[in-house]
């Protein structure tokens, strides 16, 4: 029982030496394995990151175009005096945003600005009022009168009825005696007729003397005729009453048939008034338009004169104040520069680029704008216009100034800011502001 396990343990030691061996030779061939593996692997990331690293470059060469020098550029508006005068105050520093809406940016004032013209109106108007007052006056006598016509035509007009009237009633009391009259006329000739037809008969026969009947006959022609004459009285009054008739109906009416009225005559002179008070009223007016015309002149030369006087003078845009030139207590002239304000809607940035990127560059292509002192600040534009030729080329002169060998040929691309950008705080806008542009352009 024991030798076996004495000759299994000789054995083992045997072939102990040559495991040992095998044992160390695997992990070294797994090491130099494992080594080979990783460089094999740092070696393909090497060459996929050249080649995305080329093809980054090549895509970004094709597809984009980068400026060498970019600079924002801005509008300067200048405020100017409208009027000569001391500048009292000043409301705007520089670095302060204005808007048109806030209170003004200076006062000036002129305490010598002329008032001749506003005077000269005034003592026109002093004169005009005179002539007014004088106007009113008579237009007042005039209605007066007028008021004292219309009475007195009322009077006559009641005093006329009443006469007509009186008139038509005695005529026509007139009238009733004459027809009385030609009625007992009428009467006497019928008892003539028959007396005379009695004795004419008694006269043939002899009873009577001719004589008789002759002086019958003359009884009745000196009837007959006093019945004509009777007759005609009657006609001549009845036409009286008539007459007078119309003439009461004129009187109640206002008019007369009978005579022609003097210049004296109520009706007349009513009318004569009247006509004169339409005049006067007429040159009233007149006078009034003038005087309310030359009123709105005054107020308007007295405005002028005050406005003249203290001149606000208000910001024209919205921006920032570039630059003040002026000082409160200054006099300044009309005209003078008071300050200036940058425009902050109308921006742009002037990019110079190589005259060979401009086959790739064209009104509307779009920009990209980092400003170097933004802070990563980032900006959108488009191209708006391309001008080529700096430094060679005076448009208008038949000579060209050759460019030196091997000096870069540049062009200037103005490219416009999207008005919608942030402004920025108390930075003018980023005028002034160098930047790297770069154009997206199609490869």
């Amino acid at each position: 029982m024991n030798k076996p396990a004495s000759g299994s343990v000789s054995n083992f030691s045997e072939v102990s030496p040559l495991t040992e061996i095998k044992n160390q030779v695997a992990p070294t061939q797994q090491l130099k394995l494992r080594r080979s593996l990783l460089a094999n692997l740092f070696v393909f990331a090497a060459g996929c990151g050249i080649l995305a690293f080329a093809g980054l470059f090549l895509y970004r060469h094709l597809t984009t175009v980068r400026s060498r020098d970019a600079v924002i550029n801005g509008v300067i508006v200048n405020v100017r005096a409208p009027e000569e005068g001391t500048l009292e105050e000043l409301k705007a520093r520089v670095g302060e945003f204005i808007e048109p809406t806030d209170a003004p940016l200076a006062l000036i004032e002129n305490d010598y600005v002329s008032q001749g013209n506003a005077r000269e109106v005034e003592k026109w108007l002093e004169r005009r009022r005179g002539e007014l007052e004088a106007a009113q006056a008579k237009l007042a006598q005039l209605q007066g009168l007028l008021a004292s016509a219309q009475r007195d035509q009322r009077n006559q007009q009641v005093l006329e009825v009443e006469q007509t009237q009186r008139q038509v009633a005695a005529a026509q009391a007139e009238l009733a005696a004459a027809q009385a009259s030609l009625a007992d006329a009428k009467a006497r000739y019928q008892l003539a007729k028959i007396n005379y037809q009695r004795f004419s008969q008694l006269a043939q026969q002899g009873a009577v003397p001719q004589a008789q009947a002759d002086a019958a006959l003359t009884e009745l022609q000196q009837s007959q005729a006093q019945v004509a004459a009777r007759q005609r009285e009657m006609d001549s009054v009845a036409r009286t009453v008539e007459a007078l008739k119309a003439d009461a109906r004129a009187a109640e009416l206002g008019l007369t048939l009978r005579n022609t009225r003097s210049n004296y005559d109520p009706r007349l002179r009513l009318q004569e008034l009247q006509i004169q008070i339409g005049e006067q009223q007429a040159i009233v007016k007149g006078i009034q338009r003038e005087i309310a015309a030359q009123q709105r002149q005054v107020a308007q030369a007295q405005r002028e004169v005050a406005q003249r006087r203290v001149v606000k003078v208000a910001a024209p845009i919205a921006g920032y104040v570039w630059r003040v030139d002026a000082r409160p207590g200054m006099f300044l002239g009309k005209g003078d520069q008071i300050l200036q304000l940058l425009d902050c809607q109308r921006r742009w940035i002037d990019v110079f680029v190589d005259e060979q990127s401009l086959r790739l560059i064209h009104p509307g292509t779009r920009a990209k704008i980092e400003l170097y002192g933004g802070n990563g600040k980032a900006l959108w534009g488009t191209v708006t216009n391309i001008r080529s030729g700096l430094g060679r080329l005076n448009p208008g002169d038949d000579q060209v100034i050759p460019i030196p060998e091997n000096y870069p040929r540049q062009s200037q691309v103005r490219v416009e800011l999207n008005s919608e950008q942030d402004w920025g705080e108390g930075n003018f806008c980023y005028v002034g502001y160098t930047a790297r542009v770069t154009f997206q352009i199609s490869p």
